[in-house]
């Protein structure tokens, strides 16, 4: 005996590798009882081991197991006689303790080799546990849940003996076990046929079929494979071998690429994926977001989601790759089809009914600029309406911020705004992107915001379609909440602002630490900022051809400029916002603390719907007031008696230049608009080249500041607003909307307020 329990000690510390969720719990703590989803010897052995490295020296008779049931309970009730007996006794915490080598979906129909497998790996066999360490030991994951307290188990049942109190606490343990098995792998997979026949046959598709047949006089089984061909293209095929594969080959690809992966807001996750399904909405910046999404959540315990990914991706060999890793291919558009958007909608309620979690891109495609765009809101759409049929299944909508201090399609993005034909992608384009990943691409963040309910956030009473692009803008509000400002971003706020794109290295050191400071002290500061040498992490962009030194002078050239305004506009729905505060105390004639709010209102909601603000317009004047006190605290700000006046200083200067070529291009469209009614064509195109004049004349390095479709985007917020009207393809300005005229011409600088008059008087 001796023999085995050294072998297993040997094989714990030499073979397996564990990846610990809620290590917060392995502190020491003498009112703690660990409770072991199994009785293996090996996983009591591993426990201690972990908590040991904790300085926690936990004696065996507080380390108890569901599969020793009588000296569970035993246990149980005699620590519930105590609480009994003495309600001033300290609390006991009782911690499910979940081991997993190896946590990937099983399938239901496995082939023969699949099936020695599983019972090489039984659960009840010395044979089997040797076999699980064996092939998945180092991919065991140790899952520490938040603690059951004793004394309210008590509490929730009183006058109830302590047997069978114990009773209750040792069922709800075992659901609670079987819940965050689920959580952590996922539902058991079904066949490939019996779920296209499942789809196949539920009513609303047999319905559409029928209609079909009867509309083009084809057979009903002519159509059913049409269906059936589409729906196969449309499933992922997610193979649990293709993740095992995956997951070391990803790690050791982002240890190679990334200096660090930053991933936080987890914990909320795993506090709700027990019973809920979990639908993450991701921006969306890269190809990237798809691999480091499920990567993320495989390493911290969560079952691995279906990605709804373009039709595009469905390429020879990497399209296969890929749906074996969970893509659900899509169209960009569902128009002309009558079948296709009844088979996606069917198959996301398949996939909801049986407990998988999904993920698709709320902004619908990648942003080349940065910003984030607005929502896309078809499968928001369907998700709703499936959990509206089906309310008594909750699901939690998870917002996802992704950034990367340089993206691996950073030259793509930039030909794709200077109006280069997007390409294709194929399995040769994407080896050919592995060739970019011999440099390292700095560092990457991947941090989830607060979960949205859909049981609070929907209605199910009422109408539901115009609670969708509520909802989808909510979404983003959650994202720029969840925001995470990385190293690149704050060296381009401060560089891009300066008009020779150049500042003496100590300069630029000083001004990003202001910064940072002022971005802290927003009342929508971002999550996190990135932390370290603020040199260092000059000399890494330097590394990354992102910026030039020359000894000590930082500078960017064009194409750097260009690049680096990506990484600036992450940030505008921070800095924005403060930007136009001060400009405002600087050009207004006499600010004080309470007229700010009234003018800033008046730009308020053009800003909030574009840059995704969390506060509604009744909300401001608090949010204003915060604003102001953080910029007053940073010195940015003073007071002379009554009136406001901002301080001469170069970070004041970098938030009035950062926010002055967004409320620039608002004035040009407004502008143009002011005397006379334009085409929708005509509007975007004098805006581009007025934007383009300015942008040469002032040096306001963002490619995408004259693009027509962000110009597009705008002029469609405006329409959404009811400021602008449309009559016989002639768009105009309402009326009662050209007090902003008056107010631009307030705030912006006399020099850019001239240019753009003579511009127009160019048209």
């Amino acid at each position: 005996m001796h023999l085995v329990k050294n072998i297993r000690k040997l094989a714990i510390h030499l073979w397996i590798k564990t990846n610990v969720q809620g290590a917060v719990l392995l502190q020491p703590d003498k009112q703690r009882l660990y409770i072991l989803q199994s009785g293996r010897p090996s996983h009591r052995l591993l426990l201690r081991k972990h908590l040991k490295l904790n300085s926690n020296k936990v004696p065996n008779a507080r380390i108890l197991s569901l599969h020793d049931l009588p000296s569970l309970l035993k246990r149980l009730e005699s620590q519930v006689e105590k609480l009994s007996f003495d309600p001033m006794a300290p609390d006991i915490q009782l911690i499910p303790v979940s081991i997993y080598h190896g946590r990937l979906p099983e399938r239901i129909n496995l082939t023969p080799l699949q099936r020695l497998n599983r019972w090489l790996q039984r659960e009840n066999s010395l044979i089997g546990h040797c076999f699980q360490i064996l092939l998945n030991g180092r991919q065991t994951l140790l899952q520490l849940d938040q603690p059951l307290s004793l004394k309210d188990e008590i509490h929730q049942h009183p006058h109830q003996p302590a047997g069978v109190i114990a009773h209750q606490i040792q069922q709800a343990l075992d659901a609670h076990f079987t819940k965050r098995r689920i959580a952590i792998r996922g539902p058991e997979l079904s066949g490939r046929e019996t779920m296209l026949n499942t789809v196949i046959n539920a009513p609303q598709i047999r319905q559409q079929i029928a209609l079909i047949a009867t509309n083009t006089g084809q057979l009903v089984d002519e159509v059913e494979n049409q269906a059936r061909r589409k729906l196969d293209g449309i499933a992922a095929n997610l193979s649990p071998s293709t993740a095992k594969v995956l997951e070391p080959l990803l790690s050791f690809l982002w240890r190679k690429v990334y200096n660090r992966v930053h991933i936080q807001g987890t914990e909320q996750l795993q506090a709700c994926a027990a019973n809920h399904q979990l639908v993450y909405l991701p921006c969306h910046k890269s190809h990237m977001d798809y691999l480091m999404l499920s990567w993320a959540l495989y390493k911290h315990g969560l079952m691995i989601p279906h990605v709804a990914a373009g039709e595009n991706l469905n390429v020879p060999v990497l399209g296969s790759i890929l749906k074996r890793g969970g893509a659900i291919f899509m169209r960009r558009r569902f128009k002309g089809s009558d079948l296709y958007p009844h088979l996606f909608k069917e198959y996301l309620a398949y996939m909801a009914s049986r407990g998988h979690s999904l993920e698709y891109f709320i902004e619908g495609g990648r942003s080349r600029t940065g910003r984030l765009l607005p929502a896309k809101t078809g499968l928001l759409s369907m998700t709703i309406e499936n959990f509206a049929k089906s309310p008594d299944k909750p699901v939690v909508l998870v917002p996802v911020w992704i950034s990367y201090d340089k993206l691996v399609e950073s030259d793509t993005y930039q030909r794709e705004l200077d109006g280069v034909e997007k390409s294709g992608e194929s399995f040769l384009g994407a080896i050919k992107t592995l060739r970019k990943f011999s440099h390292k691409f700095g560092e990457a963040a991947l941090s989830f915001g607060d979960p949205i309910l859909l049981e609070q956030a929907i209605d199910t009473t009422n109408a539901i379609r115009p609670q969708i692009d509520t909802l989808g803008f909510q979404v983003l509000q959650h994202i720029n909440s969840a925001l995470y400002a990385n190293q690149t971003a704050l060296i381009a706020t401060v560089l891009l602002t300066e008009s020779k794109l150049s500042l003496p290295r100590s300069r630029l050191i000083a001004s990003i630490e202001q910064l940072i400071c002022v971005l802290r002290k927003l009342p929508n500061a971002p999550r996190q900022l990135a932390q370290g040498d603020i040199n260092e992490w000059i000399d890494l962009a330097v590394e990354r051809n992102q910026l030039t030194a020359d000894q000590h002078i930082i500078s960017l050239n064009e194409a750097q400029a260009r690049e680096m305004s990506f990484y600036r506009n992450q940030l505008h729905s921070l800095t924005v916002l403060a930007g136009c505060y001060v400009m405002l105390v600087k050009r207004y004639e006499k600010p004080t603390p309470q007229n700010m709010p009234r003018l800033l209102q008046t730009l308020y909601p053009y800003l909030r719907a574009e840059l995704f603000l969390p506060w509604k317009q009744t909300q401001t004047t608090p949010a204003f007031r915060e604003l102001r006190i953080g910029l007053e605290e940073n010195q940015l700000l003073t007071r002379e008696d009554t009136h406001l006046k901002v301080v001469d200083s170069h970070i004041n200067r970098v938030l009035i230049r950062t926010a002055e070529p967004i409320l620039i291009r608002y004035f040009i469209v407004f502008r143009l608009l002011t005397d006379t009614g334009l085409s929708t064509d005509d509007l975007i195109s004098e805006s581009q080249r007025i934007a383009l004049s300015i942008h040469h004349h002032f040096g306001f390095h963002s490619p995408e500041y004259s693009d027509a479709k962000m110009l597009q985007l705008f002029i469609d917020q405006l329409f959404e607003q009811e400021v602008l009207t449309k009559a016989d393809d002639i768009v105009m300005l309402h009326d009662d909307s050209k007090a902003f005229i008056r107010r631009a011409r307030q705030f912006l600088s006399s020099s850019l307020v001239t240019l753009v008059e003579r511009e127009l008087h160019r048209y």
